[in-house]
């Protein structure tokens, strides 16, 4: 995933390049957290279902 789990930034938007399957890590431009990519796709993943079953 692109979306920061931390402040939902979207890697891709405001002029940032996205990132390619080869970024294994990654720092949000905007809150400055520190991703690694299948943790942050997992967090988001988890954010989501939290939501859904609310």
């Amino acid at each position: 995933t692109q979306a920061c789990h931390e402040c939902g930034f979207v890697m891709g938007t405001a002029g940032t390049e996205k990132l390619t399957l080869a970024d294994r890590e990654w720092t949000c431009p905007k809150c400055h957290a520190h991703h690694v990519r299948d943790h942050n796709a997992a967090q988001n993943i988890l954010t989501k279902g939290i939501i859904k079953l609310a």
